[in-house]
């Protein structure tokens, strides 16, 4: 640990001292070939102490407003200069890579593509006093357009990405220095789409990838506006690109491995009046590369503007999304080492599912991998889920010294992650503590009254509501720009799990479980611990409850130009949040958590050079528990309640110096930081509060303090011979402080040895590479990621591999054709060298191997962490044009 922290500041030290040995190089006139350079500045940089939406698209107008359009190449020396870098200002097109294209015309307006954004697209010029990292449209358009927001940052410094297939639809999961994607915010064009219960995150599920302008990522810590209660770990942002200002439309066509099909059009209305949008629809089908199933997605993206004139401008984002997806196994280290495993489910059910005679037993029989279990059927183990996402980022201007930022939005989610319940006739089912007797789930077959499994779909169904609003002033003073804002959200979480019967073959009659209509019938007998009572009114739920979070924060801060090299950043807000959480089972509660946060935040940046800054920072984030903590635990196999209590907010605090190079030849960053957090919340066992269970329950609890340290780095050159490289590094110690409580296997509380060991999930190093080439009309791509081990367990007792993955695209970008504009054809190349690894962690477990008490010196048992198993080499072809 030692020699670590030494490493970060001599890092640190070499790299400022490589930026001014290269800035010399630069000076004295060293021969790079043909270059395209870069803008000191970039209008996708955000400033100050906010990163919304509405902040970003102002320094876009601005850009915009400077810009004028000339009807000649940017780079005239340049004869291969195709149309992706025609018909722009040539003081205009780097600009145009970050802040959206400038020109109308050709395939930069249609795509954002310059050649001109430094390192492919990966590294901007970051103007933030503390670690941030942005990827933009050149390097978003030479991805696959499948791509989700995981897969578009996933070079980036501190990104450690998991997927289970390589085009993005089935999520996967990202950690930043060590956090788990429960304990990062999310926003779209504003938008906090965390879920407002578990904070956890659906990356297939947001905006097409033709419709991103770029993703940002704050490593460390949220920004001062930023609207979560659960973001410990540092925040992603997503901007959608804006219409273009000439009508016309774009296409993309895929085709690829494992049958994908794909379809996006994109109709652009250009400026009418005031106003201009554009609406596009996607369609994706596929099949899984591992067993039987598939992945179906439809899409629809809205974005309108209304420029009402210079400074007051209203935007409106919609996004919907249906899909049906199948999901993959994620194994355990032994099943993943078995030969010939492969992630995917059954294709079809046992033979004794449809044996009707005598009593009838469809529930599990046997191990899971056993080809016997039919809750392994692959038409049980889908993900339904429709979402809309509205966000309205809208600026405008009081006089010339206040302005007025709002980004109303709204965000509706319904579906669930499927699922297989069996109820049993002849023991009685329990619906929360009350045991249900006497009723004939199988009327159709027999008339009996004994069966013991009849398999019914019982997925997990959560519908959300959640409403909220962002304002924000801004007052010029000169020398100070100080700003004041709240923002308020009221979410309703619905979370059920009816019962709805199979059909005769065992299909699913409806994935989304909308019917809900299964009552406990007349006759039926009830009893509450032996004790008869009146059966409970309503449809058999195996779960069902309703959280209602309101959350009120306000936030002021100022940014204060000291001098022309010396600004400092210091701001702090308060977050109130009460979450009531009803659990409607019979034999539940209702309980109330109430929690209040003030987190101040600072920055300072001083300007060495033109071209070098330095840069430090001090954050403060929380992180409410989330809404399963407040519910009391209802065993389904007994009834057996166990209660739920309230815990204590997660609080971090971190702190970041570091250095940047921002000249027209290149760019780099350098941070260390470190960071030390309070209350980390995990689940693990532990012995039942109520002594019902002999063998523990799960539950999440405060396991103590964590802290991580580390270095981020990152490189990206502007075009040299129509080549732009790119490279990222991060190296991390994340360790917990504290020793975990668990129960032995003789059923008594007790800790296991975890004070200082690694946290799950996070390698103590891992790098990226990138190389973009395009002439204009020749185009491609390498990116290579590599991630250190990383334990899977709590103790260390068990770690992911070290893993690599290598992905190429290559393509030409042709002439206008008729009414085609800039027509292009692309081949991505997935896992070129088709290994087949584990990407990730996906369930983290106490301890792998049996293990002892710290206090008791019993055995403590083990639990076998999973997984997620890559894809290995896949294919997609793509043909995209502007029209």
């Amino acid at each position: 640990m030692r020699s670590l922290k030494s490493s970060l500041f001599l890092s640190l030290i070499a790299s400022t001292a490589l930026s001014g040995a290269a800035l010399a190089q630069t000076a004295t006139g060293t021969d790079f070939g043909t270059v395209v350079v870069a803008p000191p500045v970039d209008a996708a940089a955000q400033p100050g102490l906010t990163a919304s939406p509405a902040d970003l698209a102002a320094a876009r107008d601005k850009a915009r407003q400077r810009q004028v359009i000339v009807k000649k190449p940017v780079v005239a020396k340049n004869k291969k200069a195709g149309p992706a870098t025609a018909n722009a200002a040539p003081t205009a097109a780097a600009t145009a890579a970050v802040s959206g294209p400038v020109s109308t015309v050709g395939a930069s307006a249609a795509t954002g593509v310059t050649g001109t954004a430094l390192g492919g697209g990966y590294i901007i010029n970051e103007q933030a006093k503390k670690s941030r990292s942005t990827v933009v449209r050149d390097a978003i358009a030479k991805q696959s357009p499948t791509s989700n927001p995981y897969q578009l940052i996933n070079l980036l410094p501190g990104v450690v990405g998991s997927s289970t297939d390589n085009t993005g639809l089935n999520g996967g999961n990202i950690r930043l220095r060590g956090f788990n994607s429960d304990h990062v915010g999310l926003t779209i064009e504003g938008a906090p789409i965390n879920d407002s219960g578990n904070y956890a995150l659906f990356p297939q599920e947001y905006v097409d990838a033709e419709n991103i302008e770029q993703v940002s990522i704050a490593q460390g810590s949220p920004d001062l506006d930023s609207p979560h209660i659960g973001a410990v770990g540092g925040v992603i942002n997503v901007y959608m690109r804006d219409p273009l200002k000439e009508a016309g439309g774009f296409t993309d066509l895929s085709i690829g491995s494992n049958n994908l099909k794909r379809e996006f059009i994109r109709g652009e209305s250009g400026q009418i009046g005031k106003f201009r949008s554009y609406l596009s629809y996607s369609h994706l089908s596929k099949d899984d590369w591992a067993g039987p199933g598939g992945d179906n997605r439809d899409h629809v993206d809205f974005r309108g503007v209304y420029d009402i004139n210079s400074g007051n401008t209203v935007r409106l984002s919609a996004i919907y999304n249906s899909a049906i997806n199948t999901f993959y196994r994620n194994p355990t280290m032994a099943q993943f080492q078995t030969p010939g495993f492969q992630p995917g489910y059954l294709g079809q059910l046992p033979s004794d599912f449809f044996n009707i005679s005598g009593n009838i037993n469809q529930s599990p029989k046997t191990a899971q991998l056993d080809p016997q279990n039919s809750t392994e059927y692959y038409k049980y183990r889908i993900n339904p889920f429709k979402n809309l996402i509205l966000s309205a980022p809208s600026n405008f201007t009081i006089t010339d010294k206040v302005k007025f930022d709002t980004t109303p939005y709204y965000w509706y989610g319904f579906g669930n992650g499927g699922g297989v319940s069996s109820l049993n006739e002849k023991n009685g089912v329990f619906w929360g503590n009350v045991n249900v007797k006497g009723v004939n789930y199988n009327p159709a077959v027999n008339g009996t009254k004994t069966d013991t499994g009849i398999l019914y779909y019982n997925p997990s169904i959560t519908e959300t509501n959640r409403p909220g609003v962002i304002n924000k002033f801004t007052y010029d003073a000169g020398s100070h720009k100080i700003i004041a804002g709240n923002w308020f959200e009221y979410a309703i979480h619905r979370q059920t799990a009816p019962y709805e019967a199979l059909n005769s073959d065992g299909s699913v009659v409806d994935p989304f479980a909308t019917n809900n209509n299964f009552v406990v019938p007349p006759g039926a007998i009830c009893t509450v611990g032996g004790v008869s009572i009146t059966c409970p009114v309503g449809p058999l739920e195996r779960r069902d409850q309703i959280t209602k979070t309101m959350t009120n924060a306000l936030f002021v801060g100022d940014t204060w130009k000291a001098t022309d090299q010396l600004t400092f950043d210091y701001g702090v807000k308060q977050v109130w949040v009460n979450r009531v959480v009803d659990n409607q089972l019979p034999g539940g509660s209702v309980l109330t958590l109430n929690d209040q946060a003030t987190l101040p935040t600072g920055g300072v940046s001083y300007q060495l050079t033109p071209e070098n800054k330095l840069f430090a920072s001090f954050a403060t984030s929380f992180r409410s528990a989330p809404n399963f903590t407040l519910i009391p635990f209802i065993n389904n196999a007994t009834g057996q309640v166990t209660p739920a209590g309230s815990l204590a907010p997660e609080n971090g605090k971190s702190f970041e110096i570091g250095h940047r190079f921002q000249g027209s030849m290149f760019a780099t960053s350098v941070s260390a930081f470190y960071g030390t957090y309070q209350h980390f919340q995990q689940q693990t066992r532990i012995a039942d509060p109520s002594g019902g269970s002999s063998s523990g329950v799960n539950a999440t609890i405060d396991v103590g303090g964590v802290t991580n340290y580390g270095l981020d780095a990152e490189i990206g050159t502007a075009s040299i011979n129509h080549f732009r490289p790119y490279a990222s590094v991060e190296l991390l110690r994340a360790e917990l402080k504290d020793n975990l409580p668990v129960i032995t296997a003789t059923n008594l509380p007790d800790v296991i040895a975890t004070a200082g060991k690694q946290l799950p999930g996070s390698p103590n190093y891992q790098f990226g590479l990138g190389l973009d080439y395009d002439n204009g009309h020749l185009l491609g791509n390498i990116a290579y990621k590599y991630i250190g081990p990383q334990y899977s367990s709590f103790i260390n007792d068990e770690q992911n591999p070290a893993y690599g993955k290598v992905d190429m695209m290559i393509g030409y970008r042709f002439d206008n054709v008729g009414f085609l504009k800039a027509p292009e054809v692309k081949l991505n190349l997935f896992n070129v060298r088709n290994t087949n690894q584990l990407t990730g962690v996906n369930g983290i477990t106490n301890n792998a191997l049996v293990t002892q008490g710290l206090n008791t010196g019993a055995n403590v048992n083990g639990s076998a962490p999973t997984y997620f198993q890559g894809q290995g080499f896949s294919a997609l072809l793509n043909f995209s044009s502007a029209f």
